[in-house]
């Protein structure tokens, strides 16, 4: 569509009186305007993308390297590797998400947010895995996007009510409906290549509009767009234009749904962007959006290339030639009939000699030059400790789990993006909750702790979009030396078990302490004499015993009451057994010594170390196990 000179004037007036106005304000959508900002950028993203498809090229591993006709051309993977190693390390498992109470009764509602969006990540992740292509995106590209949508299709809707009163069969498909809601979940995401995006960049990370460009065949917007009109054979471009409040499609320059409102109250995408780059006078989008590769275009390559020359020079020492020297005519006929294959007999006249022709060896200098190169690109990138190799100079496991620790922070710009998008897709998830579905809906999810089900209403969420997701992307050395340093700082008193669990690496401390409290219960005194006692009722030996000595049931079931009764210094009273050897020992308060330290951290090494000591320790004391003697409760 060529636009007129009064038709660009006109879009640019109205952009200038946008961009002096608030910066939420958004553009009308019209033909006119899509053509203007799609034209302009792509001729703004134009560098952006060439560095993204070298990007490519290098993680694809299809670069092409300086070589001499018939020598040998060796890739050797560096980008990927380093590229994995990031995924390896962002890509979360677990999210720890947190959730600030609304107000000084919301801490109830707030916990029930914090499950539905531990759940909602979760089921998001299933459907559709978009962590790991995000992170290779804001690794690549220096920015990553994902698009948040509402699948009206997949979310059953409720059949409409007829016209009389107390019909079975529609209360029937009403549950039928509200049994669906509760399995199904009705919102999808994807990872969108930024090549295929023109975005707003005057607004920082608060883009204004978007555009996505991509090719589909013609048939499949026919499909889809009935009302379209304009059917071809072959591919078209696809455009969906969005705004915090409109969405629109267009189909080769023509519109397969014209701008509606979207309902979502904000802009549906979630910007991942790392800042690796840097913000110039210009803002230039090439020098903005930068991956972590960006610098070491060059070195990648000549890395490369001195390996192929390495290669090609150790061919030669491996396959040398021949050199033949004695009368002609009968050294060429010799040369012609040799056989060089490894093993074969061939007959040498005396007259002809045949040596090996001198073959170089790989000059030092070689190995000296892809030493610093590869340096070099650890030093821009990741270094080789955080993909598992052991450093140079590492005397101990604990030398590299530190080193590792810190190789670790070379990360720091990508997972941190990853926890601010995070954070607002979550706050999506709950506007489309609120705003689009307006109704209950149901998730179920995978903690560290188990498995979690929650389900929120819209007035559970009242516009409470706040949410903080960590990602602990540390290795297991660098997870139990963070442990170990926590465990230490509570039980030394300088914080609360909260905080130092969530410091540890625990992404739920609140399941986990409920967890504890539930294991404590379990574990009384109380509970296990009562579990014992009605264990001890079972054993069939003590009741045949008994009964053989003219005994009853009861007296049997007395017995093993004052069996367990007697295990152990400390226990409760026995009412049916008066006897002072089975009372508890009186102690004296004064000379109790209170501790002055915590106990163990749970999940701690230490834990698992007294857990160990108790195991393999003797069974004396006030260890509460069966003894071989028969307790002074049980004797007479």
């Amino acid at each position: 569509m060529v636009m007129s000179a009064q038709e660009r004037q006109q879009v640019a007036d109205e952009e200038i009186k946008r961009e002096r106005a608030n910066p939420l304000d958004e553009p009308t959508i019209s033909d006119t305007w899509v053509d203007t900002k799609s034209e302009a950028g792509h001729h703004a993203f134009r560098e952006f993308r060439s560095n993204c498809e070298t990007a490519d090229q290098f993680y694809l591993n299809n670069f092409d390297i300086p070589a001499p006709d018939g020598g040998t051309m060796i890739r050797l993977g560096t980008a990927r590797s380093i590229i994995s190693t990031l995924v390896s390390h962002i890509t979360p498992q677990f999210l720890d998400i947190s959730v600030p109470p609304p107000g000084p009764r919301g801490q109830a509602r707030a916990e029930l947010m914090e499950k539905f969006l531990t759940g909602a990540h979760h089921m998001l992740e299933q459907r559709t895995p978009t962590h790991r292509e995000i992170v290779k995106h804001a690794g690549l590209y220096g920015i990553a996007w994902e698009k948040v949508e509402f699948a009206a299709n997949e979310w059953s809707d409720f059949p409409e009510p007829p016209e009389g009163e107390g019909d079975e069969s529609y209360r029937e498909s009403i549950r039928d409906v509200l049994e669906k809601r509760s399995i199904l979940w009705p919102i999808k995401t994807s990872a969108v290549n930024p090549q295929n995006l023109v975005w707003d960049t005057n607004n920082g990370a608060n883009p204004r509009w978007i555009i996505y460009e991509y090719e589909v065949d013609a048939q499949w917007v026919q499909a889809h767009f009935p009302s379209w009109g304009h059917y071809k054979d072959g591919y078209v471009t696809f455009q969906e234009i969005w705004t915090h409040s409109q969405v629109g499609y267009r189909a080769d320059g023509h519109w397969a749904m014209q701008p509606r409102k979207h309902g979502y109250k904000r802009l549906p995408w979630v910007m991942y962007w790392p800042m690796i780059g840097l913000q110039t006078v210009e803002n230039s989008p090439e020098d903005v959006y930068q991956g972590i590769l960006h610098p070491t275009f060059d070195m990648l390559k000549a890395q490369s290339q001195l390996a192929s020359h390495y290669i090609d020079i150790v061919a030669k020492s491996a396959w040398p030639t021949l050199q033949f020297a004695g009368p002609m005519g009968i050294t060429e006929e010799v040369q012609a009939q040799w056989d060089d294959t490894p093993g074969a007999k061939n007959v040498r006249p005396p007259n002809v000699d045949v040596e090996i022709s001198p073959t170089p060896n790989p000059p030092s200098e070689i190995g000296v030059a892809k030493e610093f190169l590869d340096e070099s690109i650890e030093a821009a990138t990741v270094p080789s400790v955080a993909r598992g190799q052991r450093p140079t100079g590492a005397a101990s496991g604990y030398h590299t789990a530190v080193l590792a620790g810190i190789a670790s922070l070379n990360f720091g710009a990508v997972k941190e993006a990853m926890e601010r998008g995070i954070q607002d897709k979550g706050g999506i998830v709950l506007s489309i909750v609120e705003n689009v579905i307006n109704d209950k809906v149901t998730v179920f999810g995978k903690t560290e702790a188990g498995t979690l089900d929650a389900a929120i209403k819209p007035r559970d969420i009242n516009g409470h979009y706040v949410n903080i997701v960590r990602i602990n992307s540390v290795s297991p050395e660098e997870q139990e030396r963070r442990l170990n340093l926590w465990s230490n700082l509570w039980r030394a008193g300088y914080v609360d078990l909260d905080t130092a669990l969530r410091k540890g690496g625990v992404a739920n401390p609140l399941e986990v302490r409920a967890k504890l409290l539930e294991e404590g219960f379990m574990n009384s005194e109380m509970v296990q004499q009562q579990l014992q006692i009605a264990a001890a009722q079972r054993v069939p030996t003590l009741s045949q015993i008994v009964e053989a000595a003219g005994g009853t049931t009861s007296e049997a079931d007395e017995i093993a009451r004052n069996i367990l009764n007697t295990q152990g210094a400390q226990q409760l009273s026995n009412p049916g057994n008066f006897s002072g050897v089975n009372q508890p020992a009186r102690t004296n308060e004064a000379a109790r010594v209170r501790p002055s330290t915590r106990p163990v951290m749970p999940g701690s090494i230490q834990e698992m170390n007294q857990t160990g000591a108790a195991i393999a320790g003797p069974r004396t004391g006030n260890v509460r196990v069966p003894a071989a003697d028969i307790s002074p409760g049980a004797r007479g």
